[in-house]
């Protein structure tokens, strides 16, 4: 019997906790390729760039010439109605506006700099939903690894449940041990449906950002021997903060600056007056018959100097001057609090002794030996039950925290610095 619970019990903790599956995992840069590809977000965010190559190609566009055409409704002199012979009175006149103070200049100016910041706008739209993919890859990794972990023991602990109450029949164990051993063994499985709602809940996160169908789960590959290269001991700070002015959000929001001076200038040159040429042909209705003219018209700007636009603009100047400057503060901000928590996660993993889940291994099989022996009664076996669990757990927190401190830092600066 002892060697029958023993070959029924006995299990490889970790070997199986990091098993490959028959599908074909799901690493991070094949996730990241199909979010490129097929996120809903990423697709709508780049419309925008389009939209403002649009409005470029708009404010290079000169504006209509205007006609007009004039009929005399009824000729007095024959009576006739509508007369389109030569004894009608009939006028055209075609009118071109022309822009003066570089008007159309400056509002191609305006647009392409606009143009430039949407395309800012997208790459942080980017940087944001890629740091979002790669923060719920991670966080549904190690979730499926818990998960494992209660499989496991539930595995175990069930096995061991059937094989105690055989001994129960034949006078061997105590009921109240077999209902505590029940207890236990519900408890871990409440605890495991919990774990795997918040499982189930991860994968649907996920498959959003991929664009994938509901349900359709992957097996995730993780490659775990990136936590040894994690050390930012080459690059010093001073290094890192130069890196920021490549984030897209600063990028952007000194674009923003730009754009607001070119809009001081163009509101400026709205001010000055409008300009027109036109010609114009009359046929019957003038000093002579078949009339033809030139002329110009020009608005004189004592009213309306377009006060208010100039003031609104300067306005928006200083404005966007002070994102600009909270962008920055923003972003080294962010910097500091990211390097500070890579160190500290870090050196929480580094503290922590690899082999322990080995010696976890180990342990297990003795524990579940040394109960069916009677060495060791049942609060201690649960404890070391609970005590493999939580360490296990633990253990992928620290790891998970360690990856995603790195994508904290990459994030934060707006480019890879660490790979993995």
């Amino acid at each position: 019997m002892k060697r029958l619970l023993i070959i029924g019990l006995a299990f490889t903790v970790c070997d199986a906790l990091y098993a490959e599956e028959d599908m074909p995992g799901l690493s991070l840069r094949e996730a990241e390729k199909c979010f490129l590809e097929h996120n809903v977000q990423l697709t709508a965010q780049r419309y925008n760039v389009d939209r403002a190559q649009a409005q470029v190609v708009q404010a290079r566009l000169f504006d209509n010439p205007v006609i007009s055409l004039e009929q005399n409704v009824y000729n007095r002199l024959n009576g006739k109605y509508f007369d389109v012979g030569k004894e009608g009175e009939a006028a055209i006149e075609i009118e071109q506006e022309i822009p003066i103070a570089r008007q159309r200049s400056k509002r191609i100016k305006l647009e392409e700099i606009n143009r430039e910041a949407a395309g800012y706008r997208f790459e942080e739209v980017l940087r944001t939903l890629r740091s979002e993919l790669y923060r719920s890859f991670v966080d549904t990794y190690y979730q499926s690894r818990s998960v494992r972990v209660y499989d496991r023991e539930i595995t175990s602990v069930g096995k061991l449940l059937q094989a105690v109450r055989e001994q129960e029949g034949k006078g061997n164990m105590s009921r109240m041990e077999v209902s505590r051993l029940e207890l236990f063994l519900l408890s871990l499985r409440k605890e495991r449906q919990e774990a795997e709602q918040q499982l189930v809940e991860m994968r649907g996160r996920l498959n959003l950002l991929l664009g994938a169908p509901a349900g359709q789960d992957r097996e995730l590959v993780l490659d775990e021997s990136i936590l040894e290269k994690a050390d930012l001991s080459a690059v010093s700070f001073a290094d890192l903060s130069t890196m920021l002015d490549s984030r897209p959000d600063v990028r952007a929001a000194r674009a923003g600056v730009r754009a607001a001076e070119a809009n001081v200038k163009l509101q400026r040159a709205m001010a000055a007056p409008e300009f027109s040429v036109r010609g114009m042909y009359d046929r019957a209705g003038n000093f002579i018959n078949d009339y033809f003219a030139i002329g110009v018209t020009c608005s004189v700007p004592i009213f309306n100097r377009n006060q208010g636009e100039i003031k609104s603009a300067k306005l928006e100047l200083l404005q966007q001057g002070k994102e600009e400057e909270y962008a920055v503060d923003k972003a080294e901000m962010e910097l500091y609090l990211a390097c500070h928590q890579l160190q500290k996660a870090v050196e929480l993993y580094r503290a922590f002794d690899g082999r322990v889940e080995q010696d976890f291994e180990q342990l297990m099989e003795g524990v579940n030996e040394n109960f069916y022996e009677r060495n060791i009664n049942m609060l201690e076996f649960i404890d070391y039950y609970d005590s493999y669990k939580e360490t296990c757990i633990q253990l992928h927190e620290i790891k998970k925290d360690v990856f995603l401190a790195m994508e904290n830092l990459n994030t934060t600066i707006g480019q890879n610095i660490l790979n993995y």
